[in-house]
């Protein structure tokens, strides 16, 4: 996944951090942001986005959610992942078609191989 330019929003500073590390250390080129609206303004900076991790409860403001369709609309077809400790219910219900869901506690490793097998089908 050499290069695949990934969004992570994550309002959690710790799993923020340790999630960036372990998508870097698979080769994936990360950026990382900690709410919705610092995830707005990077999807709408118009660097070529290739695929989003994102919790779905990112506090006060926009939620996952909304930052996946934001996103969708600017990149139709992106892979996406949610994370969240609550019941993926809410996923089933608004998330973007297509998408992942990824319950917490995770190990890292569960990001990266829901992520890889996103990209891949998408490619498909």
């Amino acid at each position: 996944m050499q290069g695949i330019r990934v969004l992570l929003v994550e309002d959690d500073f710790i799993l923020n951090l340790n999630l960036r590390e372990h998508l870097q250390d698979s080769g994936f080129s990360v950026e990382s942001v900690y709410c919705g609206a610092a995830a707005y303004e990077a999807i709408d900076r118009g660097r070529p986005l290739l695929a989003l991790v994102s919790d779905i409860d990112l506090g006060p403001g926009a939620d996952g959610l909304s930052v996946a369709r934001r996103a969708r609309d600017a990149y139709p077809g992106l892979p996406v992942v949610f994370m969240s400790a609550a019941s993926g219910s809410r996923h089933a219900a608004e998330g973007v078609a297509g998408s992942v869901f990824v319950a917490k506690p995770f190990d890292p490793r569960e990001v990266v191989a829901a992520l890889t097998d996103q990209i891949r089908l998408q490619a498909a």
